[in-house]
């Protein structure tokens, strides 16, 4: 490629979201730039022990991104219920997808493989290059155009930025977004475990007085991934301790439901937070994914929203070029932010909200929210409606998210 080469989207961050809308906007013709900051051989020699929950209209999006093919299915979870309850109280909450003819309330599948999968996908076209390792240096924007400049001295020109390079964005700094961030207290220690009981396709999670412990059913009837959130001390003691003392551990924090845990792979801890950057879009500039918000992991829509705003910009972009229009306009973009900002914020604030609920050890706050899961579980209209929106069945879904 030459020193200076002009493109019709540039995406800094190839992660999941990234190449998701890479992939999405390039099957309409869309010529577009990934930055990667890692290089190929650091992303696929690291080590990753996050599973990831995908929802149906996630995988609809993977699919019209012609990624979900490339998943080997030998690999890919999937949950039929999900089991919810208290360590403080009695009070416990069930869904399950046959109470609405669905054969399944969503899937669980590493967080590699699903990168790997949309990568896949984006090497079948050549209108999606990767500049890889690359970092932003300069970001010059004009009426007409973006102009960037990498590290490397390599100059780039597009007609839209996309920055989908995570929570720590540098392309958000560097467009002068500020993205105010709530610092939960907790880190979140991930792993996959085999339990000594097959898990009968049933997501659980237990809440503890530190934070949300969950089994996430893997492909293997005995092997799940594990997000146990919980005070930044005890994640780093978690994350040292050997095996045999780590499965003791988190067979007692899960008071046995499994069994005992006979393994466990390697482990990470992340810091939780919740942020919302306080503009998704400049003119010729929009944020999607973790560059936009970052929410608390307890109910496994982090990844979903970010492909649900990849799916809304890929088709307000599309939509624009298709009607002879710049697809890079303010006006464009303030669409997508009007779409999903607001949706976002309401989620942020539900979870923000359950987990205040959850750690609380007033008595009478314990003694109410057990009352609100049995309660919750016998309003079957409300909890058909929470189980249709978490799934990804209802809500103002783009054209992506619907079945193909």
């Amino acid at each position: 490629m030459s020193s200076q080469s002009m493109t019709d989207v540039i995406i800094t961050g190839g992660g999941l979201v990234g190449a998701s809308i890479a992939a999405l906007l390039a099957g309409q013709g869309f010529r577009c730039i990934i930055l990667e900051e890692r290089s190929q051989e650091t992303a696929s020699g690291r080590v990753d022990p996050r599973t990831l929950a995908i929802t149906r209209a996630s995988e609809n999006i993977l699919r019209h991104a012609d990624a979900w093919e490339s998943l080997p299915e030998d690999r890919i979870g999937y949950f039929r219920k999900m089991y919810v309850w208290d360590e403080g109280g009695p009070g416990d909450i069930n869904f399950d997808s046959a109470e609405l003819c669905e054969s399944t309330l969503g899937y669980i599948i590493e967080q590699k493989l699903l990168e790997q999968a949309v990568r896949e996908s984006c090497s079948k076209t050549d209108l999606i290059q990767y500049h890889q390792p690359a970092t932003l240096a300069e970001l010059t924007i004009n009426e007409k155009l973006v102009h960037v400049r990498l590290e490397d001295g390599t100059e780039l020109v597009s007609h839209l930025i996309v920055g989908a390079d995570g929570a720590k964005s540098r392309l958000r700094t560097l467009a002068g977004i500020a993205c105010p961030a709530h610092d939960y207290h907790q880190h979140a220690v991930a792993c996959v475990v085999k339990t000594e009981k097959a898990h009968d396709l049933i997501a659980r999670q237990r809440f503890l007085k530190t934070g949300p412990l969950a089994f996430l059913p893997m492909a293997d009837a005995h092997q799940c991934g594990i997000v146990w959130s919980t005070a930044p001390a005890h994640a780093k003691s978690l994350v040292e301790m050997e095996g045999p003392d780590f499965n003791k551990a988190l067979t007692d924090a899960f008071n046995h439901t499994l069994g005992d845990i006979i393994s466990s792979g390697a482990r990470v801890a992340f810091p939780l937070q919740h942020a919302q950057a306080e503009h998704y879009c400049q003119p010729r500039l929009a944020l999607i994914g973790d560059a936009a918000h970052t929410i608390h992991p307890l109910a496994g829509q982090g990844a979903n929203m970010g492909l649900l705003d990849a799916a809304v910009l890929a088709e307000l972009l599309i939509e624009a070029r298709i009607k002879n229009r710049d697809f890079g306009t303010h006006h464009v973009l303030r669409r997508y932010e009007r779409w999903r900002r607001g949706e976002n914020f309401l989620m942020i604030k539900a979870l923000q909200g359950l987990k205040t609920v959850f750690e609380s050890r007033l008595v009478s706050v314990r003694h109410l929210r057990n009352i609100g899961l049995d309660v919750t579980d016998m309003l079957i209209p409300v909890k058909h409606s929470i189980m249709r929106h978490a799934m990804g069945l209802a809500g103002d879904l783009p054209s992506f998210a619907r079945n193909p």
